[in-house]
């Protein structure tokens, strides 16, 4: 179960990234960082922590990504397939890049961390060639082919862009492809060939619109206006600048759609939190709480009792429940189950709590109520149980129960505390079943 929240929250959280809320997907990346973490599941961890890595890329947060990717390739080097690192090790690069770009142009740390990245976009490049990984293998490519342009090596990146264009359009990575002209575009625009440039600005262009980010269709629109300026043609240039004004006007109302769907991603993660905040503290048979629920009520009630104010457990265990289940089948011991778990619900004021402890077991735990109290209300109950018409559930089917009280003024602590209740409930039953035991 908790697997299974971890991996919604996972895949909520990329949508979240991907329509721009980068911050409520980080909050609810941190909630399956730490379900992954507590159920020792390395490669969810990793997956966990890619996209916490991406998400800090993006959003400026540069080393706290490179720290997050960097373990999560650690992890899948170790616990993952090829595949799975070879996608960890593509976005702990890329973060590296994102670092480096983000620093002063010129600047010797912008240089120095930009080339630190191209024999690892290289060896990343060979060894996803070698597993069959064509994707990644071309991905790698096209981000060291960048790495180059930034370097202002556009000679190298040229050769490299020009390469990878057939192999973006045969894998089907349209918008890859469009990206890949378009920077190929602004390398022949840097190296003075500005008809070259045009030339692939306006591919870039064509692909983009068809199958392309908003930002990458403006970059290679404004991209062609600078070469259409170059090669002498201002109305062209004029025709693409316009067309720059018209992307800004089509990336707001992209913004107010992600905004709308944003809105539907946080209330699907917050209908998913409350119901498994539920599923954690609710037994599924009963719909009684569970022994989390009782540990949670118990941390609130015992400062109140510390300061005096009374509290009392009564346990219950079923009386031969092994010879209803042999005798009539598991599905009538589930339903005995369910009627018991209504009766002692029905002993339940506002502010008690009634718990399925486990198996056929029991509780009913009861705020600001003495011993004495709490033992009539076990008798109650006790009788309640013996009495129910359990004839229509099976004939000849009987249920009783076994009750042990105890008092938080007799055992301050909630272990000694159901300890001491424990003790009294085999004291019931070894007294021969059916009974409260609430002394000694």
């Amino acid at each position: 179960a908790r697997a299974g929240e971890c991996d919604a929250l996972n895949r909520v959280a990329v949508a979240l990234r991907l329509a721009g809320d980068h911050a409520t997907a980080l909050a609810t990346l941190e909630q399956a960082e730490s379900l992954a973490r507590e159920a020792n599941q390395p490669v969810r961890l990793a997956l966990v922590l890619r996209n916490i890595g991406i998400c800090c890329s993006v959003v400026g947060r540069h080393h706290h990504a490179m720290s997050c990717l960097d373990e999560a390739e650690a992890l899948m080097r170790v616990h993952g397939s090829a595949a799975d690192l070879a996608g960890a090790r593509l976005s702990a690069i890329n973060a590296r890049n994102r670092f480096g770009d983000s620093l002063p142009p010129a600047s010797a740390e912008r240089i120095t961390t930009l080339q630190s990245t191209l024999p690892e976009w290289q060896a990343l490049a060979d060894t996803s060639a070698a597993d069959g990984l064509r994707r990644v293998h071309v991905m790698a490519r096209g981000n060291l082919a960048i790495t180059l342009a930034d370097l202002g090596r556009h000679a190298e990146a040229v050769a490299e862009l020009q390469a990878l264009e057939p192999a973006y359009r045969e894998l089907g990575m349209r918008p890859n492809e469009g990206l890949c002209v378009s920077k190929l575009g602004r390398s022949h625009l840097a190296q003075g060939d500005a008809a070259a440039a045009r030339d692939g600005f306006r591919r870039a262009v064509a692909l983009l619109e068809e199958a392309g980010a908003l930002d990458d269709l403006q970059e290679a629109l404004e991209g062609l206006s600078e070469a259409e300026e170059a090669c002498g043609d201002a109305a062209a240039a004029l025709a693409a600048l316009r067309r720059v004004r018209e992307i800004e006007r089509r990336k707001s109302d992209a913004a107010a759609r992600a905004a709308v769907v944003q809105r539907e991603l946080r209330i699907e993660l917050a209908r998913l939190t409350s119901q498994w905040a539920r599923h954690a503290t609710q037994d599924p048979l009963t719909g009684l709480a569970n022994r989390r629920a009782l540990e949670l009520w118990m941390d609130s009630q015992l400062p109140r009792a510390e300061q005096g104010e009374p509290l009392t457990v009564l346990l219950m265990d079923l009386d031969h429940f092994k010879w209803v289940n042999d005798s009539f089948g598991h599905a009538t011991g589930d339903e005995v189950l369910r009627r018991v778990a209504r009766l002692v619900e029905r002993s339940c004021r506002e502010g008690d709590l009634a718990v399925r402890y486990g198996g056929e077991e029991f509780v009913l735990a009861l705020a600001g109520v003495e011993l004495d109290a709490a033992t009539a209300v076990a008798e109650r109950l006790r009788s309640a149980i013996a009495g129910e018409d359990w004839g229509v559930v099976a004939a000849g089917l009987r249920v009783s129960v076994s009750i042990g009280v105890a008092a938080v003024v007799e055992a301050p602590a909630a272990t000694a505390l159901f300890s001491l209740a424990d003790r009294r409930l085999y004291a019931a039953k070894f007294g021969g079943r059916d009974r409260v035991v609430a002394a000694g």
